[in-house]
């Protein structure tokens, strides 16, 4: 059962349209009837009234050329009329619908506003200057350049008058002087361009909503709009509703409750190219949650995109029971009901253009139709939500509703464990609650006005927890992979596969870190640095509708290390030190692949010789000098950084070997009749590694001379080969060797062929 309670109480209201503000001169003598809509002819030259009441055409008023704009003063009492082509404001008397004079201006007026005590007429004029014009005297009194053509609207308390006219200019209405002016956007963004073209302010004075076309430059051109809200207090950007859409005229309902946004164009890709293309919609914006609630759709000629019905001048009646929306391409101004937002008449008025409606802040508004539609829980059980939101199929006015529009109270429950949270719409089932059918009947009611509201009735069955079974598992895997793709595979709910459209999975504990289960799919996943072996991992699975009922399982998992191998090396050095391999890890593999220092940890576990060392930054076993000629053995380990659980160990074999000594071969050539010396040294040739042979560095002996011959004589100080006098004249071979000093078992043997002539 649906009970709609009250109607809406009397509120002050006041309709401030972006382009055509309604404002009311405080004290003035009021008009009998407030239920005038003033409607432009551009092409006739005439202002068209519209009886809002009956919906008729009341009556036509002859004005200046082109009729741009109309606004209404707050008391009703005068319609102003800019004529854009004869440089004039048409001032009409609402209760004979007369023009009763004329105010010369500059060329081109189009947007005006007026002050709320009437004193002031703000006109927007050729070249982008605001006139200001004293009504009393019908006279221009100011001029204040903003830079381009644009809309006027002013604060309800009359201190400053806002333009929008690219940027974004405020005027302080007692000095007559831009006090600010700024780019509609909250943060600059290159290649965006933000451009005001429209302007309203909410009833209370609060906020400005600034009509804003975006273009976009980045990568190709493309076009939209927003709506960009300014708080008046601090006179900044707030924030932005996205409208997707060129704006165009716009207006707000009496209380300020909603916002309405002709559609100028949208900027399309039509299949033939892109372009801008006339709107057919107006925008109803929901002031209250800041976002797009609903559209008018204005229609068009069959369904030819290029023949649309695109908004002119829109306004909201003085009751909120209806918009009016002039449709120049079919001579027509559209009414819908602001519950239904659909189109409810049309009005024919040739060539409509921009309208006003006379306010009227002494009526009652039309109340919102206050939707409460009963809800039909699935079936739950004790300690889970029925009903996450009762809102989420109600509405206020035709569109959607929230805590922010209404106020939840519960009036009844079958059962006490069957509650609403007012704050939030959920509707829970406490534990222990009996199985069954409930209902719980709610109200809502709008914050605005309390006394429009209604009730609703939710449904829930209740049932027992179903029969849940989490079933254990069982894996491996190497780390860095997922090890089960779910474990829901093998469990039930109610006898069912559970899925996780059923259950919530979480995990309850881990022999290992590096296990990890994935609530949203259910799969557990091995981390690389997971230690190997055998882990497990505790999982808890919940049903969804009743997340007390849960059972808990296991999942083995083996995690198996990745194969690292550690193989044996040979190297040398010389025993005055150096390189003796240059890396261990060159033919060491790690998981298939050489291994690196960037995945395995170096270290050395013993060496036969502590000059014997291996460098575990490099990798490479070096000989320090000095070190005894022999071989040695070094042990390393290499590690799994990621698990340094997982090693392998080799031998490197390393063999000092002693200095190269060499005792190159030597030819000399003496007298054999004479004392001579037929060699200077026989050490000229000889080396002892890379440097030659030196008395300082190897010990010099003699082995042998062939044939024998005591007057051939090697001085073992010097190294020369002397022939001591008169000889027998020949061949003769010297044998002699060169042992190093720090080494003497390090011996080399070299040969000397003496040549001893007769002479």
């Amino acid at each position: 059962m649906k009970l709609r309670i009250g109607g809406r109480p009397r509120t002050s209201s006041l309709c401030a349209l972006a382009l055509l503000p309604l404002l009311v001169v405080a004290g003035a003598t009021r008009t009998e009837a407030q239920t005038k809509a003033y409607v432009a002819n551009p092409g006739a030259n005439l202002v068209t009234v519209i009886d809002t009441a009956s919906g008729a055409v009341a009556a036509t008023v002859a004005v200046g050329v082109s009729p741009a704009r109309v606004a209404v003063t707050r008391d009703g009492t005068r319609a102003y009329v800019s004529n854009a082509g004869s440089a004039s404001i048409s001032v009409i008397e609402t209760a004979s619908d007369l023009v009763v004079d004329t105010i010369p201006v500059a060329d081109s007026p189009s947007a005006l506003a007026v002050t709320p005590d009437g004193k002031s007429l703000y006109i927007m004029t050729a070249g982008g200057v605001v006139q200001v014009v004293d009504t009393a005297l019908h006279t221009v009194s100011a001029s204040i350049a903003v830079g381009a053509n644009g809309d006027i609207a002013i604060t309800p308390d009359g201190a400053r008058a806002y333009v929008a006219a690219g940027l974004v200019y405020i005027i302080d209405t007692a000095t007559n002087a831009v006090v600010k002016s700024f780019v509609p956007e909250a943060a600059a963004i290159p290649g965006v361009a933000n451009n005001a073209s429209a302007v309203a302010i909410s009833p209370d004075g609060k906020r400005a909503y600034i009509g804003v076309y975006t273009y976009y430059f980045l990568f190709e051109f493309s076009a939209g709009g927003s709506l960009v809200l300014v708080d008046t207090a601090s006179e900044a950007v707030t924030g932005a509703i996205n409208l997707f859409s060129l704006p165009g005229s716009i207006a707000l309902t009496p209380d300020g409750s909603r916002a309405y946004v002709g559609v100028q164009a949208i900027w399309a890709n039509t299949g033939y190219g892109a372009a801008f293309l006339p709107g057919r919609t107006v925008i109803v914006i929901d002031t209250i949650a800041k976002n797009i609630a609903a559209s008018i759709d204005l229609g068009a000629a069959g369904n030819n995109w290029t023949q649309l019905n695109t908004a002119a001048g829109i306004g909201v009646t003085a009751d909120r029971s209806a918009v009016y929306v002039a449709v120049p391409r079919i001579g027509m101004v559209a009414v819908a009901g602001v519950n239904t937002n659909a189109i409810t008449s049309l009005i024919p008025v040739t060539g409509p253009g921009a309208l006003a409606i006379v306010p009227d802040s002494t009526g009652a508004l039309v109340p919102y139709v206050v939707d409460a539609v009963d809800d039909t829980a699935m079936s739950t059980t004790a300690g889970g939500i029925a009903v996450p939101n009762v809102l989420a199929n109600d509405s206020l006015g035709g569109t959607r509703v929230t805590t922010a529009h209404v106020a939840l109270t519960q009036q009844s429950s079958t059962s006490g464990g069957v509650a609403l949270d007012p704050a939030t719409g959920v509707v829970s089932v406490a534990a222990g609650t009996a199985d069954g059918i409930h209902t719980l009947v709610y109200r809502i009611c709008e914050i605005a006005a309390p006394s429009n509201c209604d009730d609703a009735t939710v449904t829930v069955s209740v049932r027992l927890p179903y029969v849940i079974d989490a079933v254990s598992d069982s894996a491996s895997s190497l780390p860095g992979w997922t090890a089960l793709v779910s474990v829901l595979a093998n469990d039930t709910l109610n006898g069912t596969p559970a899925t996780t459209a059923r259950v919530t999975v979480s995990a309850v504990a881990s022999t290992a870190a590096g296990l990890t289960l994935n609530a949203f799919n259910g799969s557990v996943y091995v981390e690389i640095g997971t230690v190997p072996g055998p882990q497990t991992l505790t999982y808890r699975i919940c049903e969804i509708e009743s997340p007390s009922n849960c059972d808990t399982a296991d999942v083995a998992i083996t995690v198996i290390p990745f194969p690292i191998d550690a193989v044996d090396d040979t190297g040398s050095a010389p025993r005055t030190g150096g390189p003796g391999l240059g890396n261990v890890l060159a033919n060491d593999t790690f998981a298939g692949a050489v291994a690196t220092l960037a995945k395995v940890r170096l270290s050395q576990l013993a060496t036969t010789d502590p000059g014997v060392a291996l460098n575990v930054a490099t990798g490479a076993v070096t000989v320090a000098a000095g070190t005894s000629v022999g071989t040695y053995t070094l042990r390393y380990g290499i590690c799994e950084i990621a698990t340094p659980s997982n090693c392998d160990e080799a031998i490197v074999t390393v063999t000092v070997t002693p200095i190269p000594i060499v005792a190159g071969p030597d030819s000399a050539r003496g007298s054999s009749k004479v004392a001579n010396t037929a060699l200077a040294s026989v050490l000229t040739n000889d080396r002892l590694g890379n440097a030659a042979a030196t008395a300082a560095t190897v010990r010099l002996s003699f082995v042998s001379l062939t044939p024998a011959n005591s007057k051939i004589k090697l001085d073992l100080s010097d190294g020369s080969v002397d022939v001591l006098g008169k000889t027998d004249s020949g061949l003769f071979s010297l044998v002699y060797q060169i042992c190093e000093v720090a080494m003497p078992s390090n011996c080399a043997q070299g040969t000397v062929r003496i040549d001893l002539s007769g002479r």
